[in-house]
């Protein structure tokens, strides 16, 4: 075929537009952030950096400096939908989201933008298929293998959430909170020697983080090496005094040691570091737990610590205990009240374990000890049991607890020998617990008190 100068030298032309717009794709698309902001960027990454240690603060406080220097930051936007405790900041973050334009930003930070979108509006459905088509699209992306590890988690597929927070250190090493993730899968499961195995290569490959020792210091805290637990949470906060966490696991020291004294101590170290709501709180709790160790059963009515314990959730169940322990039926009762109303609303652990569900049959044992009937408190107990988790100090406490409980109703109920093999379930996680049986049967309605 005859061509023209002119010819040639249009198709020359084409050709090199369309080699160009490839390369600008290409370039945009391996581009890990989009923002032409340099500080902005440094900034992002920066609260990137510090989420990972789980320094909450100051995380948020990089990623709203990364949109006042770039407001287009889409991902910076992403994160402080996710991490902000302003729900107004939230909205608005969310709002922002929506006017961007999807082609302007990399796969990754569509599907991260779709992500935040979905949990801002509260749409189960559409995150779980979302995740799975960011995993699906970039399965060795540590953002999707995250995200589809952190679902299986929350979900409690064990084996899942190992095999995909295992892929994600072989996808990037630095990902250390993958770690962290892997111990307490471990941690829940009662596999407390490989927990501690995960919590202690932590501390290895993230020597100058303080969560490494927080996390580490609540297993041995549960299982009763507290002296071990101490040097480990004071090495966290030698590095970061603020990591209000590990205060949270030095005060459950001074409560399992029953050392009312200690745990003053620490309620003015987080006055003295953590914000004033955390601090009020953990007071309350204190004051709360003075109660229940002086016998003091009308102290939270006396001293209105109703008022500043507000909801169920701040409460927990020591306060309906001391209810009972009161003769405040009706307090009790509402409290159980309140909590079927939570465990009804709750779709994060349905037909799976813990949540507000495996706490109501706590309660409602602990009820049907109070009334004298103790095979239908051993019943619900056992249930309650069967449907916790070694997850955490709180969570963890909360199943010992319930054990405990359970062997008061199978002792009061007549079967002795089903008591002793509960207590051997818990010596076996932490001995020092056993020690306290007799002054909780004290401190149990229906019981000794």
């Amino acid at each position: 075929m005859k061509r023209t100068l002119l010819g040639w030298t249009a198709a020359v032309a084409g050709l090199a537009a369309v080699v160009a717009a490839l390369l600008i794709w290409s370039f945009s698309d391996r581009r890990e952030w989009t923002t032409e902001s340099k500080p902005a960027l440094a900034a992002y990454r920066e609260g990137l950096e510090a989420r990972m240690r789980l320094y909450v603060p100051d995380a948020i406080e990089r990623f709203r400096r990364a949109v006042e220097l770039d407001p287009g930051f889409a991902a910076a936007r992403v994160q402080l939908v996710e991490l902000s405790n302003d729900p107004k900041e939230r909205r608005a973050m969310a709002e922002a989201l929506r006017e961007v334009d999807p082609e302007s930003l990399t796969r990754r930070e569509r599907f991260l933008v779709e992500l935040a979108l979905a949990r801002a509006e509260r749409d189960g459905e559409r995150v779980a298929a979302t995740a799975e088509r960011f995993a699906a699209a970039l399965p060795e992306d540590p953002w999707a293998l995250f995200v589809v590890a952190t679902r299986a988690w929350e979900a409690q597929e064990w084996e899942r959430a190992e095999q995909l927070f295992r892929r994600l250190l072989q996808a990037d090493p630095n990902w250390v909170i993958a770690r962290n993730h892997l111990g307490y899968l471990a941690m829940a499961q009662g596999r407390f020697a490989d927990a501690e195995e995960h919590f202690r290569t932590y501390e290895y490959v993230a020597p100058d983080q303080a969560n490494p020792h927080d996390s580490l210091g609540e297993l041995l805290v549960l299982t009763g090496r507290y002296e071990e637990a101490r040097e480990e949470l004071e090495a966290g906060l030698a590095m970061r005094p603020d990591f209000c966490a590990s205060y949270r696991n030095l005060m459950g020291i001074a409560l399992f040691e029953s050392r009312l004294d200690e745990m003053e101590r620490v309620l003015d170290r987080i006055e003295a570091h953590c914000p004033g709501k955390e601090a009020e709180m953990a007071r309350c709790e204190a004051r709360l737990t003075a109660a229940f160790f002086d016998r003091d059963w009308e102290r939270p009515w006396r001293e209105n610590l109703d008022l500043c314990l507000s909801a169920p959730h701040d409460r927990g169940p020591l306060f309906h205990r001391v209810a009972l322990l009161a003769g405040r039926e009706e307090v009790a009762a509402a409290e159980e009240q309140a909590w079927r109303e939570l465990a009804a609303k709750s779709t994060r652990y349905v037909g799976k374990m813990g949540g507000p569900q495996a706490l109501v049959l706590h309660l409602e044992g602990v009820r049907a000890l109070a009334e004298g009937r103790p095979g239908e408190a051993a019943e619900k107990l056992a249930a309650a049991d069967q449907r916790m988790l070694y997850w955490g100090l709180g969570d963890g406490r909360l199943k010992l607890f319930t054990q405990m409980n359970l062997a008061l109703a199978l002792e009061r109920s007549g079967d002795s020998a089903g008591a002793r093999q509960v207590l051997e379930r818990v010596r076996a996680v932490n001995p020092r617990w056993v020690d306290f049986y007799e002054e909780l049967d004290e401190r149990t309605p229906g019981g000794a008190a």
